[in-house]
């Protein structure tokens, strides 16, 4: 019995890991994180001045290295430009690690 418990323990897990790969490769794409007719504001970040964040959006999102990062549901997404193709991150840079509370807007998701 508790084999039959590992078992079914293992295969839910793969089961939930190849839902949310499946659902990445059909290119999920998160809400515009700027609200309509709002340009963000960038200034240096609290803890790293070589990132930037827009106070002024209500979304966590920066700009370092020449991408933006943005925080949504659970997730981080980098994207070339404010409005479009954000694909799911999974390192995010050392230069957002080291950012301090304030740069966020709903606490640090780490």
């Amino acid at each position: 019995m508790p084999r039959l418990l590992k078992l079914t323990a293992v295969l839910l897990v793969l089961l939930t890991v190849c839902s949310a790969g499946a659902v990445w490769a059909q290119g999920f794409q998160p809400p515009p994180p700027t609200p309509p007719g709002v340009s963000p504001y960038w200034t240096p970040a609290p803890g790293n001045p070589r990132v930037s964040y827009a106070p002024n959006i209500p979304s966590d999102l920066f700009w370092y290295g020449n991408h933006y990062y943005y925080y949504y549901g659970g997730y981080w997404y980098r994207g070339k430009s404010l409005y479009g193709r954000w694909r799911p991150v999974r390192h995010l840079p050392r230069g957002i690690y080291r950012l301090h509370r304030p740069a966020f807007k709903h606490g640090r998701p780490w």
